[in-house]
């Protein structure tokens, strides 16, 4: 797992959408240029640690999902999504 500046871009472009937002709505939220959310958003640039807490929060994310595209849900410690997964497979195998 890395952090791909490209990727990442997609991901905040996407919950950007998702919140219905515009690059000029994130970049006022966030007091910074329009022309620094288009070049996140393409990968031109990548995002600081820093920025990248305050954008998880802007768009009701996660870092590590901004980042690397993980999913964690947070439960006394976090559980990635796939053992969140796997729990409720068993619940539905257990409750037949």
């Amino acid at each position: 797992m890395y952090y791909d500046i490209k990727e990442s871009g997609k991901r905040i472009k996407e919950l950007r959408k998702k919140a219905g937002m515009t690059q000029e709505g994130l970049a006022n939220r966030l007091n910074i240029s329009t022309v620094a959310i288009s070049n996140m958003e393409r990968g031109v640039n990548g995002v600081s640690l820093d920025m990248m807490g305050v954008l998880s929060e802007a768009l009701d994310s996660s870092v590590d999902y901004i980042a690397f595209g993980k999913r964690t849900l947070v439960l006394d410690g976090g559980l990635s999504e796939e053992k969140v997964r796997a729990i409720m497979e068993f619940v539905k195998v257990m409750m037949g």
